[in-house]
């Protein structure tokens, strides 16, 4: 007797009956998860999701983005489930809204079945979907302190403060970079890489700024995946924000 493959359970939430059948025909065709529920309405997600414990919620309803975020904090308050929401509007900030909600990530609507499928399997591998395209924007926002993450302060009263309280912040940074590299056991130059990467450079500007190789970079940037749990650069970018550390890695970008 032949072992079947694993499969990983899927909630669909979508208002679209015929996409919802195709979906779920071609899905189990092409991988190794299986759409154990369907939902018709925002109300009907998190019930479902009780009941049945799938390893993600698909999410392809016609409601306000509002609504959706609102529903994605329902979600991941109480139930150890990943997401994926389908929709038309990708822009960077709304993706980036709803990875803050909890989302492991937007996939168009009008995606091949391959990418479709393939982005499935990413987010149920525990890795972040989001378009190749959106990488640069992402770190564009970061840099420019367009986007701030859920557990970061945002810089207002003091942001025209005197010297003394500009030497009293780098002082700070420093401090701040010593304990990042502490709790993650994260060495100088990794620091160093995080912060040029935070910076908007590619591995070759990165190669570039310390005198390094290439091949140099991507070892490094390997070994930051693994200490800090990450997959790749938009993850690491996201975690460098929720964990502080963009300000300790720009403390030590100039730093030989």
């Amino acid at each position: 007797m032949t072992s079947s493959k694993p499969r990983y359970s899927i909630v669909l939430a979508s208002d679209f009956p015929i996409f919802r059948d195709s979906l779920k025909v071609n899905l189990e065709k092409a991988s190794d998860a299986e759409i154990v529920a369907f939902a018709d309405h925002r109300n009907e997600v998190v019930p479902l999701l009780q009941t049945h414990r799938p390893k993600l919620v698909l999410l392809d309803l016609n409601v306000d983005w509002k609504d959706l975020c609102l529903l994605l904090d329902e979600i991941h308050a109480n139930e150890n489930v990943r997401s994926l929401i389908m929709s038309d509007v990708v822009d960077t900030n709304r993706v980036l809204e709803v990875i803050q909600h909890g989302a492991s990530g937007v996939v168009p609507r009008r995606t091949t079945p391959e990418l479709f499928t393939k982005s499935i399997q990413t987010v149920l591998a525990g890795d972040y979907w989001v378009a190749r395209s959106m990488t640069s924007h992402l770190v564009h926002l970061v840099r420019n302190g367009s986007f701030a993450g859920p557990q970061s302060n945002a810089v207002t009263e003091d942001s025209a403060a005197p010297s003394s309280a500009t030497a009293a912040t780098a002082q700070s940074s420093a401090e701040t970079s010593e304990a990042a590299a502490a709790r993650f056991g994260l060495t100088r130059r990794e620091l160093q890489i995080i912060g040029a990467l935070v910076d908007g450079q590619m591995n070759k500007d990165i190669a570039n700024t310390f005198g390094i190789s290439e091949y140099t970079v991507k070892h490094h940037l390997t070994n930051i995946y693994d200490k800090l749990g990450v997959y790749n650069r938009v993850e690491l970018v996201i975690f460098a924000i929720n964990q502080k550390l963009c300000t300790a890695a720009g403390a030590l970008m100039l730093q030989p």
